[in-house]
């Protein structure tokens, strides 16, 4: 509304421009539209300039900004043993959960799950895909009943010493070298690449 009040005190869109901190052209759509569009500035330089002098006058003040963590981030420090978690992290962890008390029964059926493939006690399976389940949390619920479509392979996956691990790697190695070389060369430099020691 600014725009237009400047607009009937004769300014043109230029000085409107200067005073408000926009562009000439977006001035003019303002005074152009039927009615006015509420915009947020990005950024005010002299607001921000201002704030800066007042703190300058009033010297250093604590620090009024959190920490706030992604729900990945704070997935993690759900399942990262206290031992491992710094003060503030800790800190954080113990608000969030005094703010979300159903965050103990996801940290729980989590380390649960976490300890049955560690220890490799695949006799608890049935049991926590059961109280996973009836949880009432969905995304752990369609985790469990993932789990069910094919429990003697996912049995097996926990009590097994083998895992895919090397060969994701080799795969892994083969994708970088192919990425780095694209377009670059023939097959005879990536194959001298990837198999160096053939004769």
């Amino acid at each position: 509304m600014a725009v237009v009040n400047l607009r009937r005190q004769g300014h043109t869109q230029l000085e409107i421009a200067a005073k408000i901190g926009v562009g000439a052209e977006t001035v003019a759509r303002w005074l152009h539209s039927r009615r006015f569009p509420e915009r947020r500035i990005r950024c005010d330089r002299r607001r921000e300039q201002a704030r800066f002098l007042q703190d300058q006058d009033r010297g250093p003040q604590p620090a009024l900004t959190r920490t706030h963590f992604s729900s990945a981030r704070m997935a993690a420090l759900l399942l990262t043993p206290p031992r491992d978690l710094s003060a503030n992290q800790l800190g954080y962890r113990d608000s969030f959960l005094r703010f979300c008390p159903t965050g103990y029964k996801v940290r729980k059926l989590a380390l649960q799950f976490r300890a049955m493939l560690r220890w490799r006690r695949s006799d608890r399976l049935l049991a926590w895909i059961e109280k996973a389940s009836g949880s009432g949390f969905p995304f752990i619920g369609q985790f469990a009943r993932t789990l069910r479509r094919d429990l003697s392979a996912v049995e097996l996956a926990i009590t097994s010493p083998w895992n895919n691990g090397p060969m994701e790697g080799h795969i892994n190695r083969l994708k970088v070298l192919k990425r780095q070389m694209y377009g670059r060369a023939g097959f005879e430099l990536l194959r001298a690449r990837v198999l160096p020691l053939a004769g």
